[in-house]
């Protein structure tokens, strides 16, 4: 009996689950909470200051954006609450790399190998090296 089989292209793990449409329970919550506040914007500056809804649309819109950008915004495809600390990090970090080898002191160097076996060259391709900063390393 022959097998079937399927290639698939995406990545099925970053699959998010749509509520309405093609709105995420995510950003669904955002779009609510957007015209929310810009329902209670336009309520409050007519009950306080008698301005007129069609008047204050600068206010409402000014209210109403931070909850579509959380909703909608995806800065180099990740979330906005994802890239806020991370741009944060990188604004305030002072720019300095300190390189050292104090750990290269600290334990002998491993003897170079011969022949890589099947378990350095899978430890080689796995992801997160790239995440490792040496220099932040040595700030802590």
């Amino acid at each position: 009996m022959a097998s079937l089989s399927v290639a698939v292209h995406k990545d099925i793990g970053e699959y998010q689950e749509k509520v309405v449409g093609k709105l995420s329970l995510r950003t669904l919550l955002c779009v609510t909470g957007g015209l929310a506040t810009s329902v209670a914007t336009a309520s409050a500056l007519y009950a306080a200051l008698g301005v007129e809804p069609a008047d204050a649309s600068l206010p409402v819109m000014c209210a109403s954006l931070p909850f579509w950008l959380l909703g909608f915004w995806r800065p180099h495809g990740m979330r906005a609450e994802e890239f806020a600390p991370m741009l944060w990090e990188h604004a305030t970090w002072d720019g300095v790399l300190a390189y050292g080898t104090s750990c290269m002191i600290a334990a002998p160097p491993e003897p170079i190998a011969q022949r890589t076996t099947r378990r350095h060259r899978r430890n080689a391709r796995r992801k997160g090296a790239e995440l490792r900063e040496p220099s932040r390393e040595a700030e802590g």
